[in-house]
């Protein structure tokens, strides 16, 4: 007997070995040498992979947590059925084993390394008499340290949904540091699973996995927070949004149209950036988002978090934005303060449209105010927009623009014809303080912008796009103090 669970999931993503995630890692890699004398050889053992099967591409890992909470390994025994204390070694054993690889000149601990035989079962539905996934179905084990993955076993269901992983290790001297995780892939879908419990010869784990399905009657949307801010030239957006499978199947949003589901942005936006450019879920396609995840059914949502920009050309910025699934609100939030290194506030407020919520000004601990949008309870259709406004924006008059395009013509000017005066030293002195004081102003400008885009106050795009045009002027600055120079 074993118990039957459904997928959990998690992000299954590498991450960096260090210290003593490292140090594990080369536990288990030591070649059979490190075996317990009664251990399976290593030949028996499924060759280990850095990365999942090509019939489960990464856009395809599922997101969310199902209701049961984890796999168990059990002795396949009739007698026990509880998951397995931590393996018990023969003393005697382990110590003839550890002199043996003394006088190897291995190290004493690599003597307790064990390896096992774990048999997973895959069921294809939690009803009674539920059929075995088909042979072939891939199936894999991760070992973890750290949360760092160190080595990870393939296999493939045979028949009976049976597969079979020989050399399964454990080790008692590192083991209250590693985990274990067993995933199926199904339908494009990846169902993964967190294993509680330690391996043991014989050890059996039960899994289920669900139907998949492109359904989006089962998806919901939270916008859970949308913050506003403004910037030197435009107002900055920061939206995070969360994908929830309310349904009783998996839902892999890859095979609709256009290869996932389309989050577009408000009307107005630019620039869009993802707050993690690495996810493999999410793509950036114009001004719209495209997920292409799988979500498994009643669990942890998928986050999706972007930064975009809105120009500044009304006082006011009215948002509007429809989602394709049914979508609720969390919070929006809009800062009334002076934003560090602005040399003036531009204190925004929140004006709700319709009958979302209830606007309120309320402070952080450090002093600093916001406008409050609450709307919870309040549920949007597929298609029926989320509405407010955003007043307080920073409007440049054309005036503004016509000064800025007689100054940029100005120092042109300078540059061009003030080097070339000879014989007035006076006039080169003029010059080149121009030139000198335009220099500083577009190195300060530069450092603010990397600033901001430190603090992901501004999107990458844009601080390349200006990191660029701001070099460029600077060359030319430089050139023209090198000519002044040489005179």
């Amino acid at each position: 007997m074993a118990r039957s669970t459904r997928a959990r999931s998690a992000r299954l993503g590498a991450s960096a070995l260090t210290g003593g995630a490292a140090l594990i890692a080369l536990l288990f890699t030591v070649p059979a040498l490190a075996q317990a004398p009664d251990a399976a050889p290593a030949s028996a053992a499924p060759a280990a992979a850095d990365s999942a099967p090509a019939s489960a591409p990464a856009s395809a890992v599922g997101s969310g947590v199902a209701a049961d909470a984890a796999a168990d390994l059990v002795a396949d025994t009739p007698a026990e059925v509880a998951p397995a204390a931590p393996a018990s070694v023969d003393k005697a054993a382990q110590d003839a084993a550890a002199a043996a690889f003394e006088a190897a000149g291995l190290p004493p601990f690599l003597a307790r390394m064990q390896r096992h035989t774990v048999n997973v079962q895959v069921s294809m539905g939690e009803a009674e008499g539920a059929p075995m996934a088909p042979p072939g179905t891939p199936v894999g084990i991760r070992i973890l340290a750290g949360g760092a993955k160190v080595k990870e076993y393939t296999a493939r269901v045979g028949e009976g949904g049976l597969a079979v992983f020989e050399g399964i290790p454990s080790n008692p001297e590192v083991q209250a540091s590693i985990s274990y995780e067993l995933w199926v892939d199904h339908g494009g879908v990846r169902f993964p699973y967190a294993l509680a419990g330690v391996p043991t010869d014989g050890a059996r784990v039960a899994l289920t996995i669900l139907p998949v399905s492109d359904d989006l009657s089962q998806v919901t949307l939270e916008h859970a927070f949308i913050e506003f801010f403004p910037d030197e030239e435009s107002l900055v957006v920061r939206h995070n949004m969360r994908l929830r499978n309310l349904g009783s199947s998996a839902v892999d949003l890859g095979k609709l149209p256009g290869g996932g589901l389309k989050l577009p942005c408000p009307d107005g936006a630019k620039h869009p950036s993802l707050h993690d450019e690495h996810d493999p879920l999410v793509e950036v396609r114009g001004t719209d988002l495209w997920f292409k995840g799988a979500l498994l059914p009643g669990g942890e949502p998928a986050d999706v978090s972007v930064i975009y920009t809105v120009a500044y050309a009304e006082p006011v910025f009215e948002f509007s934005l429809a989602m394709p699934v049914p979508a609720t609100v969390g919070m929006v939030v809009a800062s009334k303060e002076r934003q560090p290194g602005h040399q003036a506030a531009f204190p925004l407020s929140i004006l709700t449209r319709g009958a979302l919520g209830d606007v309120e000004e309320v402070a952080n601990d450090a002093g600093r105010k916001f406008d409050v949008l609450r709307a919870e309870g309040v549920s949007l259709k597929p298609g029926e927009p989320l509405r407010f406004a955003v007043s307080g924006l920073p409007v440049r008059g054309h005036a503004m623009e016509w000064m800025v395009l007689l100054g940029v013509l100005g120092v042109a000017l300078l540059v061009v014809f003030g080097f070339r005066r000879t014989g007035d030293a006076k006039g080169a002195r003029f010059s080149r303080s121009h030139l000198t004081a335009e220099r500083d102003r577009l190195v300060r400008t530069l450092a603010r912008m990397r600033k901001a885009h430190e603090k992901g106050r501004m999107p990458t795009v844009r601080f390349e796009r200006e990191q660029e045009a701001i070099t460029a002027r600077l060359v030319t600055l430089y050139r023209a103090l090198d000519r002044l120079d040489a005179r």
